[in-house]
């Protein structure tokens, strides 16, 4: 999915555009998405010289973020029912299994923003091409 994008920064951290709530629409992602009306930091693996204020089109692959919403939602919902199990071998408490399936879930959460760090330039949006004025 391509959107455009305004360039606010271009420095060593890398480069960070923002664009309006309006770039949202038809985005797969706009339910879970953090960065609207923000800043947000893209790859430009062309190396294009950008300078601030230049609109560029992004690239935000779909199967990319429809997998950190799995990565960020379903993966920590998913372990709450094996550490419930878990708890429920331990424990004769509901208290205590309930406990332990909000463990597994926030290892969930840890794995997930493990995968995120390790693999921030894989989900990152890319720059395509800047925008002729």
């Amino acid at each position: 999915m391509e959107k455009t994008v305004t360039v606010i920064e271009n420095s060593k951290e890398g480069i960070k555009v923002g664009c309006d709530a309006s770039a949202c629409s038809g985005c797969k992602s706009e339910m879970f998405c953090r960065n609207k009306d923000t800043v947000f930091t893209v790859e430009n693996p062309s190396s294009l010289p950008l300078n601030k204020g230049d609109k560029v089109t992004i690239d935000i692959p779909e199967g990319r973020a429809t997998l950190s919403v799995i990565l960020s939602l379903a993966l920590p919902l998913l372990l709450f029912l094996p550490g419930y199990f878990v708890g429920k071998a331990f424990f004769k408490s509901e208290i205590a299994m309930a406990l332990m399936g909000f463990c597994f879930m926030a290892i969930g959460f840890g794995i997930s923003a493990i995968i995120f760090k390790v693999k921030k330039r894989y989900f990152s949006p890319i720059v395509l091409g800047k925008e002729e004025e």
